[in-house]
């Protein structure tokens, strides 16, 4: 196998990959982790105008 046998099966392997990590993004089962995860900076704002609030 030559240089390019190998560059080729790297790509094919780079984009086997790429699928795998849409497929996990993209999963319905996963929909509620990414949520929480994206409402999670909220959350933490919150508490920390309640901390601010309560020390007055």
């Amino acid at each position: 196998m030559d240089v390019n046998g190998i560059r080729a099966l790297f790509t094919v392997w780079v984009f086997i990959c790429f699928l795998l990590v849409l497929y996990i993004v993209f999963n319905r089962r996963n929909k509620k982790n990414y949520d929480d995860a994206a409402n999670s900076i909220f959350d933490e704002n919150q508490d920390a105008q309640d901390k601010k609030s309560e020390n007055r």
